[in-house]
């Protein structure tokens, strides 16, 4: 009998140690290693679909989730800067350092005097997605988007009136070198230009786009175009789909097809820009090329050895000083005319 007390002891304090030992184990908090850092940086991760740089220093990047980023320094260090509404922003147009506009879904419209450091609300009297905006000086301009849609101020966006070609289009870039003189492109090809600040806008082609069906063949639609850069009332650029880059001489009475090296690959080219004579494009897979001449002739830059992610917008402070926009939170920056870029922000091309 006393063995068997003694064995119940026994194992009822080896049941006991075991339970404390388990409960000791499951409590005890491991100290596991810290997830390594991933070898690039990010001013945001989100997608970039705008940006605006009226000086080589001073940048603004807009984007998906109301972000809106600001560099005073050429992009060595950014502000997160507080938007005062939820939608996704497209585009942002400044006229200097202290005075800008951001323009996004469904309507929205949003204005800042200094620097950013607060942005307000305008109203401009629709719904319907803002994708582009331009100011020519701090009280004129326009913005564009779906359903036909283009707006005008005079008043540095206090009011804003419908102006419209009457085509029922996706307008999806403008560009204006005053207050008279501008022009907005879009899907299908669409061009309109105006002489009277949109009062009446008129419709321009380039027929070198326009595909010619035949019986043997299903008829197709022209590119769509999504950036236009007039540089004055005379010479302007545009480009698009399927790597389509046209120009003009004669303020779009006629239209050329100019021939790049993106046509080979048919990327999409979303943004042209031009400082002086020279000039950026940038699009799909990292895609830029750059002209010396411009426009009239165009090469292919290194800047798909640094990302392949799209390029929605990009931006020329100077000749020499640009910087491009796009997927999960991409900023490339050139200081050579797009000749090289460097990555401020996004994943980098891997290296071998």
């Amino acid at each position: 009998m006393k063995n068997s007390l003694a064995d119940g002891k026994l194992a009822a304090a080896l049941l006991c140690t075991a339970l404390c030992c388990f409960m000791l184990a499951a409590c005890r908090q491991e100290t596991k290693p810290a997830p390594a850092k991933p070898p690039f940086s990010f001013v945001t991760p989100n997608h970039l679909f705008g940006i605006a740089s009226p000086d080589p220093q001073h940048i603004w990047v807009v984007g998906f989730d109301s972000v809106i980023m600001h560099s005073p320094d050429g992009g060595v260090s950014w502000i997160a800067q507080k938007s005062p509404v939820t939608n996704s922003l497209c585009e942002a147009s400044f006229v200097n350092a202290t005075t800008g506009w951001i323009a996004g879904r469904a309507g929205i419209i949003l204005h800042t005097t200094d620097g950013g450091a607060t942005w307000k609300k305008q109203d401009s009297g629709i719904t319907t997605h803002v994708f582009s905006l331009v100011f020519v000086d701090e009280r004129n301009g326009w913005a564009v988007g779906d359903f036909g849609t283009i707006l005008h101020t005079a008043d540095a966006g206090a009011t804003w009136q419908k102006q419209g070609s009457g085509e029922d289009k996706m307008y999806n870039d403008v560009s204006f070198v005053d207050a008279l003189h501008g022009w907005a492109v879009g899907e299908y090809g669409t061009i309109y230009a105006t002489a009277d600040g949109g009062a009446t806008w008129q419709k321009q082609e380039c027929k070198e786009i326009i595909p010619v069906a035949s019986e043997s063949e299903w008829e197709s639609f022209p590119p769509s175009l999504y950036g236009v850069h007039f540089s004055d009332a005379a010479h302007g650029l545009a480009c698009g789909m399927d790597g389509t880059i046209i120009a003009t001489g004669d303020g779009g009475t006629t239209w050329k097809k100019i021939k790049n090296p993106a046509e080979a690959s048919k990327v999409t080219l979303y943004k042209i820009k031009c400082s002086g004579r020279n000039c950026i494009v940038a699009g799909q897979k990292g895609t830029t090329l750059a002209s010396a001449d411009s426009g009239a002739t165009w090469q292919m830059t290194a800047s798909s050895e640094t990302t392949k992610s799209w390029l929605r917008d990009m931006d020329m402070a100077d000749a020499a000083n640009g910087f491009a926009v796009g997927a999960r939170g991409t900023i490339l920056k050139t200081t050579d005319g797009a000749r090289t870029w460097s990555m401020l922000s996004g994943i980098p091309v891997a290296k071998n």
